[in-house]
């Protein structure tokens, strides 16, 4: 299956698609909604070719030819930014593309590429505790459960806590 699932650059297209079917809860996912947003600089990010910089990226996912969804990378600190950053990776999967193995390759790949492409030692990836299919996803791309980050994301009206992932550079 992994040939079937690609990371390539985003095209405007794409952000349109996935802003639109990302603008309500159905859409975006029970874990993903967090109201209603504007997709503007999305849009201009697109529009200037800088959906992929030094600083992050975002890229698409395909499966079998279709837009299944987006991939993005961001730094994080564990201190100094200069000498302690890792990779933080998150996923949105278009509801069709959810369920199938599309996510743990996507992620998978990404962090093959971070790795290939840049001197991170770390990339790391937190899902809510009620996600089981995305900690399913992340312990089969290799990436090891490293706790539970309490009220640490805000959502549909209430704290949630947060299970942190990571994978190092060498491992799996």
């Amino acid at each position: 299956m992994s040939s079937l699932v690609v990371l390539r650059p985003m095209t405007s297209a794409d952000v349109q698609v996935l802003l639109a079917e990302r603008s309500g809860e159905d859409g975006a996912g029970a874990f993903q909604w967090f109201g209603l947003t504007s997709g503007k600089r999305m849009r201009d990010r697109a529009e200037a070719d800088e959906l992929v910089t030094p600083d992050g990226g975002i890229l698409a996912v395909e499966h079998e030819g279709a837009l299944a969804g987006s991939v993005e990378w961001f730094t994080s600190g564990w201190g100094r930014p200069d000498t302690s950053w890792c990779w933080t990776i998150a996923i949105g999967l278009r509801a069709d593309s959810r369920g199938r193995g599309v996510g743990r390759l996507a992620q998978r790949q990404v962090v093959e590429y971070l790795f290939a492409h840049t001197r991170a030692e770390r990339v790391q990836a937190w899902t809510d505790v009620g996600n089981v299919a995305e900690q399913r996803a992340l312990d089969a791309a290799g990436f090891q459960r490293e706790g539970v980050i309490r009220s640490g994301q805000w959502r549909a009206g209430q704290w949630h806590d947060q299970v942190l992932y990571s994978v190092l550079r060498g491992e799996g």
